[in-house]
């Protein structure tokens, strides 16, 4: 893949082709629900970009399309460039990808999350579920056992039993995003 070197270039053809590649390898994941999201990339370089997802067809436009999206992700510059040069898959093509459009629709509130990464660094994400601010949650762990709780390598109550998942907040969303990991 290519070096990608702005938001503008990340969402207008890395999440595309993300998109389209786990169509490919799933045909059945087109008949998910709609799935709208807004991406706020703030700092010197960011942007915002709204995507939506219907049918087996993604739609991205940049700017904030949608006043009620089902998910609002707000991150720094920095960590979506660490975000984007990792070669992951976008959290909106994850979720579609993993058949959970209708847990996102579900979720109502904002969750932060707070990766502590190998060299030490943090690096943040808020999402906004469902356009309502409320309950907050904050999420603390490693960044490799976030990774390995959405992949299901780790259960997410044995993370939070053994101390890998602190929070702070909400219990009720925090048992609600388990699903999001499931």
């Amino acid at each position: 893949m290519a070096e990608i070197t702005t938001p503008a270039a990340y969402f207008t053809q890395t999440v595309p082709q993300q998109y389209a590649a786990a169509l490919a390898a799933a045909p059945a994941l087109a008949q998910q629900p709609p799935l709208s999201a807004v991406f706020q990339i703030t700092g010197e370089g960011g942007g915002t970009y709204t995507l939506r997802s219907a049918g087996g067809q993604l739609e991205v436009a940049e700017g904030d399309q949608i006043e009620n999206p089902d998910l609002r992700v707000v991150m720094p510059y920095a960590d979506w460039q660490v975000l984007a040069a990792s070669g992951a898959s976008d959290t909106f093509i994850d979720f579609v990808q993993r058949g959970k459009v209708q847990v996102v629709q579900n979720l109502k509130g904002t969750v932060n999350l707070e990766l502590t990464r190998d060299d030490g660094s943090l690096w943040h994400s808020t999402m906004v579920f469902g356009n309502q601010a409320d309950p907050t949650l904050t999420m603390m762990m490693t960044k490799a056992d976030y990774d390995a709780m959405l992949s299901g390598e780790l259960n997410g109550q044995m993370a939070f039993l053994t101390g890998k998942l602190k929070f702070d907040g909400s219990l009720p969303l925090l048992m609600q995003i388990g699903a999001l990991a499931s």
